[in-house]
Parts: structure tokens; sequence; C-alpha cells
């Protein structure tokens, strides 16, 4: 923090590990809170809430109630995948289902915890799943109103099964990743056109396609370029080639690219206080409280959850 202090998110998604109990989970969100108090916590896939779920015996509404009494902001709307449990058994069994997603999702809508929404594309899914699944966003967004934006993930084949697999079947890696390309150049028109009227927010992701790619895709109806990141590491331990993370000025340059003015928000889309200096390089906390505390009050031996430090510019 001492370094990137203009960071206005954490981000916090790990593994199922079933060593860790809940407590472990709540006791960090509230030493992240109280060692940053005016930092949003973006914390827990469904798939982490469902096993916290069945670690402490609980039904979800208890859970995300007890997640955001403990300083949780939004959730991340990961483990979509395709929200198609015959294309979900192909790529992810281990996996919640669909309905499962769904009802996690929802449950943490009406509790006051709104989320992301995501979909990962280009690997074994057709044109009828992605439908699918963009009904079943809609559903659940004109019932709750809780996605705060929706953000296609393309799907990174070089160091995982499934895309070694579909490289050989479909002609080498390149053929797979122009495949995945065109798929790109498809899909978020789409998503703009299908889901625009109730999420109006699409986000790029320059992880999975680099900057010049997100750069591309704000003219395919993206009205968001991301986060700065600084640790990712899903898209790295499957052979992502884009790096882990942009200083701010480089997103900036890339919107303005792009032709578009760049604007910084909050997590849930609300216009930022002018925290970003280009010239300064600094930000402008609310307290003296970003001289980097520590937090000591967990055991590192329990575990490594991975923080996702996040600011992110939005063009208009």
């Amino acid at each position: 923090m001492g370094k990137t202090p203009w960071v206005t998110e954490v981000c916090l998604q790990g593994g199922i590990d079933p060593g860790l109990s809940p407590r472990y989970y709540f006791d960090l969100v509230r030493a992240l809170k109280g060692a940053f108090p005016w930092m949003h916590l973006h914390a827990f896939s469904p798939m982490e809430i469902d096993s916290l779920c069945e670690k402490a015996g609980c039904g979800v509404e208890v859970m995300v109630a007890k997640l955001r009494a403990a300083g949780v902001g939004t959730i991340p709307g990961t483990a979509a995948e395709i929200l198609v449990d015959a294309v979900r058994r192909k790529i992810s069994r281990n996996k919640l289902p669909a309905g499962r997603w769904v009802e996690i999702v929802k449950a943490a809508h009406r509790a006051g915890l709104r989320s992301s929404a995501t979909i990962l594309f280009g690997h074994v899914e057709r044109w009828e799943d992605i439908r699918s699944h963009f009904e079943v966003l809609r559903g659940v967004q004109e019932e709750t109103g809780g996605f705060t934006e929706f953000v296609p993930l393309a799907f990174v084949p070089y160091l995982n099964r499934l895309g070694l697999l579909l490289a050989r079947r479909g002609g080498g890696m390149k053929a797979l990743e122009e495949r995945i390309r065109r798929r790109a150049m498809r899909l978020y028109p789409l998503a703009r056109m299908v889901l625009g009227d109730v999420i109006p927010n699409l986000q790029t992701s320059w992880v999975k396609l680099g900057v010049e790619g997100a750069v591309e895709s704000l003219g395919w109806g993206c009205n968001d370029f991301g986060g700065t990141l600084y640790e990712e590491s899903i898209t790295r331990s499957s052979g992502g080639k884009h790096g882990e993370g942009l200083e701010p000025e480089t997103i900036v340059a890339a919107i303005r690219q792009a032709g578009h003015e760049p604007s910084q928000r909050t997590t849930l889309y609300d216009p930022a206080e002018k925290r970003f200096s280009l010239v300064k390089k600094c930000c402008h906390p609310q307290g003296k409280e970003h001289l980097i505390p520590r937090i000591d009050s967990l055991n590192p031996n329990q575990g490594d959850k991975k923080l996702w430090q996040r600011n992110r510019m939005q063009r208009l």
C-alpha cells in the first residue's frame, strides 16, 4: 500500500481450502477493514460462499449477512463459467451447479451485497449456451438489480488440459487463439445489445486480451477498461501472457488511445474522488491510515489468500 497509495479496492479470492474455518475469513475481513478503513473489500466468490455455508452448517442468507457485517462490500461474480450445467460438467465438474450459483448471488443481492457478473468463453461452449447464460443473468438482474457490471472473460488455454486438448483437436494453439479472438469480437457487442439495458456497464479484461486487445474492445461496446490489479494468479497459472498489473498511467494512455477520456470510478460505479494525479503520482486518502498499518492478528500459517489491489478506470 505504501507503493500504491491510490488503490481503492482489495479483491479477495482463493481456492477452497478445507483447513480454513469460516472464522478465518471473518477475521481476515475485519483485519483488513481495521487496517484500511477507507478500502472497499470485494471478496469471496459464490464458490467460496458455498463452501463457507457447508463448513458453518448454515444457509446462504445467514452467511452473506455475516460477511457483510464483517466488512465485505461486494462479491465477485466469478465461478459462473457458463451457466449451463451440461457445459459445466465438461469444463468444471467440481464447481457448484448453475442453480446454486444463482441462488447464492440472489441471496447476496438481497442482503445488500452487489456483485459483478462474468462469463468464461472460448472453450467448448456454443452460441446457444451463451444465449442461455445471458438469459440467466438478465433474469437475476431484473429480479434483484444487484449486478454492477458484466465482465466477459476469454479462456486462457496455454497451461491447462482443456486448452491443450482443444489446440490439439483444432489445428494448434495459434488457430485456437484466433478462434477465441473472433468469438470475443462477436460476444462483446452481443452482450451490449442483449444486456446493456439492464447491466449498463460492460468491462473488458486486459489481463485476458492484452492492452491492445482491451483498447480494441472499447469499440465493441465496452465502457470499462478494468483495474490495475497488481497481483493476479488465475490467468498467470494458465499461462497468461499479459502480466499481473498495470500502472494507472498506462490505463489512462490506453483509453485515450481509443479516443475516449478516462474517468475513475468506485467499485459501485459512483464517480470517484479526484484521488490520482498523473503528474505527482499520488492520491489523497481520507487520513493518515494509509501509512501501511500491519495486520498481525492472523496466523500466516492458516493459508495464503491472494489480495488483488485494484483501482479502476472507466471511459466516458
